[in-house]
């Protein structure tokens, strides 16, 4: 782990004792830029390492979302455990697809997975059991803590995103993946297991998507197709990822961050022109630094 990402690590715990320090406004600003580091660093394991991008990575935090919200409502299991259940439901479609989705390409991965995304979408959409279009509402949470504890819970996933992700950095599990991701083929002819390595790799970025859609889902007690399987939190999550430095650890957060702290400021001060603003911006960071705000080393 480099110096950058030892201060990622240092501003990560650092958020763990603010909380009593901000306002209502800004708790609820920092858990979404928390929600969506954490998607961010799941699909950092998979682009940023593995080489292979996934825009439909959304359909997992969609079936993560679902899952636990409908173990919550119809079986009445207790958040923890259909937070679980919807977790690793995430994770076992993922490997069960990924044999044959990983044996595709670049731009053919892509799109496949945004096929993927659209598909569950419609399916859900079509289901009783979902709710269908209607979508579910989940019991508000009256715990201890109040709403706070969703503000710990995405922090959680994030730190332990941002260790995994520190993991895959140095192991012999992330070299493996770095070696697919720059040239397959060499890496298949020096003995590397690539269908393997990358059904793992998916997995993981799953089974960390899911679990964020769980916690987003009882976060914002209703769910539906549209904003369980929005294209545009897949678009952010990208810009995110982009924004902050791709393969690398402390990027994909610092990314978010940013990324949401613009985008709350310009929709406080422009809210007509915010999505064009944004846009802009977003165009203008990526053209002076290509390759993020967190370099790849």
């Amino acid at each position: 782990m480099g110096r950058h990402d030892l201060v990622v690590l240092a501003g990560l715990l650092a958020l763990s004792i603010l909380p009593p320090f901000l306002t209502d406004y800004l708790e609820r600003v920092i858990t979404s830029a928390l929600l969506l580091a954490s998607l961010a660093l799941a699909q950092n394991i998979l682009l940023g390492y593995t080489g292979y991008p996934a825009f439909g990575s959304v359909a997992f935090f969609g079936v993560g979302g679902y899952v636990t919200a409908v173990l919550m409502k119809d079986l009445s299991l207790p958040f923890p455990l259909a937070l679980l259940c919807g977790t690793l439901f995430s994770g076992l479609l993922a490997l069960l697809i990924a044999p044959p989705v990983m044996r595709l390409k670049s731009h053919y991965f892509a799109i496949t997975t945004l096929a993927l995304q659209l598909a569950l979408g419609e399916l859900v959409a079509n289901l009783e059991v979902t709710g269908g279009a209607q979508g579910i509402n989940l019991p508000i949470y009256r715990g201890p803590g109040g709403y706070l504890i969703f503000y710990y819970l995405f922090w959680t996933l994030t730190l332990v995103a941002f260790l995994i992700n520190a993991y895959v950095e140095r192991s012999t599990f992330g070299y493996a993946l770095k070696a697919i991701r720059e040239d397959e083929v060499a890496a298949e002819t020096l003995g590397v297991n690539t269908l393997l390595f990358k059904t793992a790799s998916f997995t993981l970025m799953a089974l960390i998507t899911g679990c964020s859609g769980g916690i987003y889902a009882y976060w914002i007690t209703y769910i539906d197709p549209t904003s369980m399987f929005d294209p545009v939190l897949s678009v952010k999550m990208f810009v995110a990822l982009l924004m902050g430095g791709v393969g690398t650890v402390g990027g994909p957060v610092a990314g978010a961050f940013v990324l949401e702290v613009v985008s709350e400021t310009l929709w406080g001060q422009f809210p007509r022109v915010h999505g064009l603003i944004l846009g802009l911006l977003i165009v203008l960071i990526v053209l002076i630094i290509p390759k993020g705000i967190w370099r790849r080393r």
